[in-house]
């Protein structure tokens, strides 16, 4: 099935494709197995397939598929030692880094790509646009009951790492070389895991075509990841409504606990 549908792109992209002996631009036509995913109550992760074709494809080519989920700021702080005690300090806050990221290629990437054209697309994980605003990422200092600590906030390296570490972990961001499969006639494909605790909002996903080391081609298409049924209602509920909703949340809670204590009460 799967291969029917690479075939139709195929046909559908070069339907009037030039003679043999001419030399045919370079291209890429790509789709994905579902272009919406539902979280709902029992929602345990998804898997869908990007799959599609080049034309030009050449012998040594390499094809590079880039997932890059919704933006948001992240707050991210380190465990100090002070006066004996670990405390988190040192906060810095990294803009506008994405709530899902994963990269599938054809092989490793240190193997087809330089340095310079990973690093301008923002492909891998060592390329990831990870920044602060530079007045968080100079050293501050403060006092605790008279004696003056100091914050190591410029190590900004060791947060960019703890925060690929983590994302990594939760399966956020994720690294695949050998990813992505060339079938015949230039026809690709590669799976993309999303996890259980895969954010809402608009995916992009970008397909590169690299030829000696830069990409010579490439092409996008969107996911989107959102709420459904009984998840939605509430989640539109909580953010049109947020201060009726927190006094329900409250009151829920009073119930809640009152119903308890009067159970143990009478046993």
């Amino acid at each position: 099935m799967i291969r029917a549908a690479l075939m139709s792109l195929v046909l559908g992209g070069t339907a009037n494709a030039a003679p043999e002996d001419e030399i045919q631009p370079v291209g890429i036509v790509a789709a994905l197995t579902q272009e919406v995913v539902e979280i709902r109550s029992n929602f345990t992760g998804a898997d869908f397939l990007v799959y599609g074709a080049v034309t030009g494809l050449e012998e040594g080519d390499d094809i590079v598929v880039v997932v890059r989920g919704p933006q948001e700021d992240l707050r991210v702080m380190r465990k100090i030692r002070t006066l004996g005690i670990w405390i988190n300090r040192a906060p810095i806050t990294f803009e506008d880094i994405y709530g899902y990221y994963a990269v599938a290629s054809t092989r490793s990437l240190s193997q087809f790509a330089t340095f310079s054209s990973l690093r301008r697309e923002a492909i891998g994980m060592e390329h990831l646009r990870l920044s602060a605003p530079a007045h968080e990422r100079e050293e501050t200092r403060f006092g605790v009951g008279g004696v003056v600590v100091t914050e190591l906030g410029g190590e900004i390296v060791d947060y960019r790492r703890a925060v690929v570490r983590n994302r990594a972990r939760d399966g956020l961001y994720v690294e695949s070389p050998g990813g992505v499969e060339i079938l015949d006639g230039g026809l690709f494909r590669a799976d993309v895991r999303l996890p259980p605790v895969t954010p809402v909002g608009e995916y992009a996903l970008d397909i590169y075509l690299f030829r000696d080391g830069v990409p010579i081609a490439s092409r996008r298409t969107t996911l989107e990841v959102r709420k459904a049924g009984l998840e939605q209602a509430l989640y539109d509920f909580a953010h049109d409504h947020a201060p009726l909703y927190g006094m329900i949340a409250v009151i829920i809670a009073l119930l809640a606990g009152w119903s308890a204590a009067e159970i143990f009460r009478r046993r």
